[in-house]
């Protein structure tokens, strides 16, 4: 089935409404700093993934009259990725339309632009917590070492330290982002260790900015989301209880190569995401519809380091 026949499946695309969307997100939601973005052109692509080509010790010396030294580029390895449609749509009735004291358009918008977000949140908070995603060796279960939230026996300074080094000699650059769930966050927040570093005289309560000092990162970035299974049960945190190391490249518009390292990718497709409107039950609901299509996937075991059960 063509791209151009789905969309003539859809309704109206409101671009007002579909402005709206790319425009709104929420604070707490952070998958789109960990896995940049990178827009395509097809659903079904392949990725080429990170090789070791660039690392290749060569003879560079020329004698005088030799031909130049010539060497052959590696073949570059990729990964097949299917993009996935995410949709929801909200109904709104004319009578509701026009008695609310609120615009209900744009709130039914809002609604399902934060559904969407939130399972793509959980998705991305899935995948980097699976040590599945990472190469062997980069992984640490801190329930059977100390864990950060013992203040006595842990030392999260040297153990971040220690997988910068791993990460550092696997794929030639040190990861330049530490993710955090909020419970890790929060008892990193009073650690001895850290408290110590700062001297005698500075206790405080420590940043993200003082964290990003203390831990040597480019970026710390902390999973305060949280979600619930229907409206009347209990949330729980969408990022859990640990801690990860990854390499995050900057995304040029020409497109990374094999030969950037990194750790992963949110794959969108071009023209994405939209807001469209229907019209159901005789023309009288209206409904707002959000659409994306997408793929959040780890390109690079390599570039990362994960702790689990962190605290």
């Amino acid at each position: 089935m063509s791209a151009s026949h789905l969309r003539k499946l859809r309704g109206q695309i409101d671009p007002v409404l579909t402005n709206l969307a790319i425009g709104y997100k929420q604070a707490e939601f952070i998958g789109e700093q960990i896995f940049p973005v990178v827009m395509v052109d097809k659903e079904g692509i392949q990725i080429p993934k990170f090789g070791k080509g660039s690392f290749v010790e060569y003879e560079t010396e020329r004698a005088v009259g030799a031909a130049s030294n010539i060497i052959t580029l590696d073949k570059p390895k990729f990964l097949p990725i299917v993009l996935e449609e995410h949709d929801l749509s909200v109904g709104v009735d004319y009578r509701e339309q026009a008695e609310s004291l609120f615009d209900e358009q744009t709130k039914a918008t809002r609604r399902v632009v934060s559904g969407i977000q939130l399972r793509q949140e959980i998705e991305t908070a899935t995948l980097l917590q699976d040590k599945n995603a990472y190469e062997s060796g980069h992984y640490k279960d801190l329930s059977a070492a100390h864990k950060w939230s013992d203040y006595t026996n842990s030392d999260p300074v040297k153990d971040v330290a220690e997988a910068k080094e791993t990460v550092r000699a696997a794929c030639g650059v040190k990861p330049n982002v530490l993710v955090l769930g909020a419970a890790v966050a929060h008892k990193l927040a009073y650690h001895k260790v850290l408290q110590d570093m700062l001297g005698a005289n500075e206790r405080k309560l420590l940043t993200p900015e003082l964290l990003k000092i203390l831990f040597d990162v480019d970026d710390i970035i902390i999973g305060n989301a949280v979600t619930a299974p229907a409206p009347n049960k209990q949330t729980k945190d969408v990022w859990g209880n640990f801690a990860a190391l990854i390499v995050r490249p900057k995304v040029v518009p020409s497109g990374n190569d094999e030969g950037e390292p990194s750790f992963g990718y949110t794959f969108r497709r071009k023209g994405m995401p939209v807001v469209d409107k229907y019209q159901e039950v005789g023309g009288k609901v209206e409904y707002a519809r959000y659409t994306d299509i997408r793929k959040v996937s780890a390109v690079g075991g390599a570039c990362g380091f994960l702790f689990d059960k962190a605290v």
